[in-house]
């Protein structure tokens, strides 16, 4: 992986539905160049999975996450995953620390003992905000549905493809799309994994900090984005990159220990799990409820 790689790699992160064309105007390469080296990434597993998928809400679920450590990931893993049938999607870190997001048909969702078996000690809820849609589900409309059925199908696919498949014009897909992100109807969960790419080690970290943290102790080199502040809870999300993963594991250490850090949480995952299928069945179930046709059973 070289700069090139890490610059699309982190506009892609920060937004899946970006179009190559538009990569590569905001990275300084041909749509040509962006699309080979994004598909070289995705064939190898460092662009593992474009978890995209509709907000709780707009399923008629909450979202609850959950924290386990202890035990490494697998793909194996995936199978019994899939048993836990409210499971949306896991994101697993280096060293045996998992994210876990539930989609639950109730606020308060106790945890799971299948997850425990499967990724370890479970930490408790993270207690983490969404961001809440503007549109209501009953505002939407059959299209949007059929949208929200394709874009989760398959994110990446050319407009053209998934216009075809909701049976709508690409121009209309656009709109519809368009309108859907702008409500924060959709949204993404990218599973990563970068120890699968030679080149440059990355890390990712996200810092809690309190007040007597130095903001200027984070000027450290080879930061391949600007760090993001957050005010609630005050921290700092770095992404950087090493020449091994010694290195960007003596980084990830060196940062953990700094004056004012209170906590520090791992970024780019190792792998995970992402319940597309089960995502596309509750979009029909929705859309299949809401318009049934009256007196049907």
């Amino acid at each position: 992986m070289d700069q090139a790689d890490l610059r699309i790699f982190s506009r892609l992160v920060a937004d899946s539905f970006l179009s190559d064309e538009a990569l590569a105007r905001e990275v300084g390469l041909t749509g040509k160049a962006v699309r080979l080296r994004r598909k070289r990434m995705e064939s190898q597993g460092v662009l593992a999975e474009y978890g995209v998928h509709p907000a709780p809400e707009i399923l008629g679920r909450y979202a609850v996450a959950w924290r386990y450590v202890g035990k490494d990931w697998t793909e194996d893993l995936a199978p019994e995953l899939s048993k836990v049938d409210d499971l949306a999607y896991v994101m697993s870190f280096r060293p045996a620390f998992h994210r876990v997001v539930r989609f639950a048909t109730e606020p308060e969702t106790p945890a799971d003992p299948r997850l425990a078996r499967l990724l370890g000690r479970p930490l408790g809820p993270l207690g983490e905000r969404w961001s809440t849609p503007s549109l209501r589900p009953d505002r939407l409309s059959r299209v949007d549905w059929k949208i929200l059925e394709a874009v989760v199908g398959a994110p990446r696919a050319p407009y053209s493809v998934k216009a075809r498949r909701a049976g709508v014009s690409p121009r209309t897909f656009r709109i519809h799309q368009a309108k859907l992100e702008a409500a924060h109807a959709l949204e993404c969960a990218m599973i990563l994994n970068l120890e699968r790419e030679a080149g440059l080690a990355t890390y990712g970290i996200w810092l809690r900090v309190d007040d007597s943290f130095d903001a200027k102790s984070v000027e450290i080199p080879r930061l391949w984005d600007r760090p993001h502040w957050t005010r609630d809870p005050p921290g700092v999300y770095l992404l950087g990159s090493a020449d091994t993963y010694f290195e960007a594991r003596e980084l990830e250490l060196r940062l953990r220990s700094l004056p004012g850090v209170v906590g520090a949480d791992p970024l780019i995952p190792a792998g995970g799990f992402f319940a597309r299928e089960r995502f596309l069945t509750w979009i029909r179930g929705e859309r299949e409820r809401r318009f049934r046709p009256p007196g049907s059973a």
